[in-house]
């Protein structure tokens, strides 16, 4: 991407189709990670509970293109947009994913894994001056089902 050019930066939020393993979410992890270097896109997708909720951002052409693709994937359902803007740099310079992980699963081996529900404390304050981090904390708060315990 150009230097000094802006980026589109788009929230959406979905159903998935049925129950997701975590093998499936690990799947699309790493279909999502190749897919958007050779797009040249970043961002977070969470899922949680039978839901998704995505921030996808770079240049507009591509995130276009992008959403499109993701909004046709049979995998999910009922695709909502909830946010789109222009920025001057990158909320998410590295792709991540969060989901809740079930006692003893390997998926946080995965390149690009995030225990986003898991982060407390401290780890919540480092992102306290990114808009679109929270955004995504608002969404995956409100927006995804709560862990039953």
């Amino acid at each position: 991407m150009r230097e000094g050019s802006h980026v589109l930066s788009i929230a959406y939020a979905s159903a998935s189709t049925r129950p997701m393993t975590d093998e499936d979410v690990a799947e699309i992890l790493v279909q999502a990670r190749a897919n958007n270097q050779r797009h040249e896109l970043t961002g977070a997708l969470l899922y949680r509970g039978g839901r998704f909720v995505q921030i996808l951002e770079g240049p507009e052409e591509q995130v276009r293109s992008r959403y499109a693709v993701i909004s046709a994937d049979p995998r999910h359902t009922s695709v909502q947009l909830v946010r789109e803007v222009q920025i001057a740099e990158r909320q998410f310079p590295e792709w991540t994913m969060g989901f809740r992980l079930p006692e003893g699963e390997s998926a946080a081996q995965l390149e690009g894994f995030e225990d986003f529900f898991g982060r407390t404390g401290r780890a919540r304050l480092e992102h306290a001056d990114n808009e679109a981090q929270q955004f995504l904390e608002w969404l995956g708060e409100y927006w995804l089902p709560r862990a039953q315990n």
